[in-house]
């Protein structure tokens, strides 16, 4: 089930034993929360299949351009294909072939992901030409899940996904809690707290990161390639 970020917030508050944002904020916490969707994002990416439109005269396209909306590096292309999408039903024209292997943003051996922004290849574009209206390019691969600033957005991960933004966010707390002494005490004087020292918060960082490496292990997906 989908989760919003008022609840992994919600979520992150009363696993740090903060669930009045006391000692971490709305906005710190919200900051932890990201940070572990980045992290998730980095092990088990969204697959996602995109149709781009062709623009008369035009290579080059921002790949999930309405989700980011600036060229995103982390997204990782695996199939491109031209479709007809006036058949009925569509009719695949050609699997686009990719440039793999070779460098620069504007090669002609096939397509490149170049940061995020596609490029096609001229002698594709002109198989294209004067067919924007009926031709799209399928892009798939797989590409980080959106930041989320509003209390509203939705994490479009899966529940083992979010228990492990949940997890990583705490860790990631904990981590600055030993680090920064006043934070800690601040942390300690909390109803429920107090009885948590120095040296008892360290060995739950490091059982805390020790669990996390085995779901690291767990959650990577490998990217399979069309």
């Amino acid at each position: 089930m989908a989760s919003t970020f008022g609840a992994l917030k919600t979520e992150v508050s009363e696993a740090l034993r903060d669930p009045d944002l006391s000692v971490f904020d709305d906005a710190a916490v919200g900051r932890l929360v990201n940070v572990g969707v980045s992290e998730v994002s980095r092990l088990a990416p969204a697959h996602f299949i995109e149709d781009i439109t062709p623009v008369e005269d035009e290579l080059d396209y921002i790949i999930l351009e309405d989700v980011f909306s600036a060229a995103t590096p982390e997204i990782e292309v695996m199939r491109v294909e031209l479709v007809d999408t006036s058949q009925t039903p569509e009719m695949l024209l050609m699997k686009v072939p990719g440039s793999s292997g070779v460098s620069g943003a504007d090669s002609e051996a096939g397509w490149t992901n170049w940061g995020g922004t596609l490029h096609i290849p001229r002698r594709i574009w002109s198989l294209v030409d004067g067919h924007e209206s009926d031709y799209v390019y399928r892009v798939q691969g797989y590409a980080p899940y959106a930041q989320m600033s509003a209390d509203d957005d939705v994490f479009g991960g899966s529940d083992e996904l979010k228990w492990a933004i949940v997890q990583y966010a705490q860790l990631v707390a904990v981590r600055r809690l030993i680090a920064e002494r006043e934070l800690f005490k601040q942390w300690q004087a909390r109803s429920g707290n107090s009885d948590i020292t120095p040296a008892s918060l360290m060995g739950d960082y490091s059982r805390q990161n020790d669990e996390w490496r085995t779901m690291k292990r767990d959650l990577y997906r490998p990217r399979v390639r069309g």
